[in-house]
């Protein structure tokens, strides 16, 4: 598949799945976005770095972390279909706090905020799939935010399993166990129910 066509096969997804877009907004979208693919492992985005890109993951998994006493704590993953970026810089135009690279090899639109903002100020129907886009990742954020204060660590893997039945084939066990707030023992535990003295 070539460039133009994962581009147009993406604003297809969000036209049809995310919020309806008008022909010319698709076009000027399409303009604007830049085709990246990026092995596994890749830092996209480094603490302290100013950061107002937008990624939009095509294929592949992403995952956004913090280092803390030097561990790693993964805070958000991304997978196909997905936006993902440094949020506080992006809103706030702060250095990240937070590290984002590729788990597997991505293929990776990105687009910059001035160029949102522009599609954004242009398109009534941008401006609201932009609003659609923010309120569904806050809804996400509020749900991870539950299930870390009120779940068991047998429940918080089982909700994350519901949400994303492949992710212990596509994402190391650690990263998942940083994930849901636990360790690889209580992980282990958690994935062998009927063996775990968890409540």
């Amino acid at each position: 598949m070539n460039a133009n066509s994962i581009i147009q096969a993406s604003i297809d997804f969000v036209d049809s799945k995310l919020s309806a877009l008008s022909d010319d907004c698709k076009k000027d979208f399409a303009k604007r976005l830049r085709l990246e693919s990026q092995p596994g492992n890749t830092t996209l985005v480094k603490e302290g770095e100013f950061s107002d890109k937008l990624f939009f993951i095509y294929a592949g998994s992403v995952r956004a972390y913090y280092v803390k006493d030097a561990k790693n704590i993964t805070d958000w993953f991304g997978f196909e279909n997905d936006f993902i970026c440094a949020i506080n810089s992006y809103f706030l135009n702060i250095p990240s706090p937070h590290y984002i690279e590729t788990i597997e090899p991505a293929t990776l639109l990105i687009i910059n905020r001035q160029d949102v903002n522009y599609l954004c100020d242009t398109y009534h129907d941008f401006d609201r799939f932009g609003r659609l886009a923010v309120t569904q990742t806050m809804l996400q954020l509020q749900q991870r935010v539950v299930s870390l204060q009120f779940e068991s660590a047998q429940q918080r893997y089982e909700t994350l399993t519901k949400l994303r039945p492949d992710i212990t084939q596509r994402v190391p066990l650690g990263h998942i166990a940083s994930y849901l707030g636990m360790t690889l023992e209580t992980l282990s535990r958690a994935r062998q129910p009927r063996k775990s003295n968890l409540i």
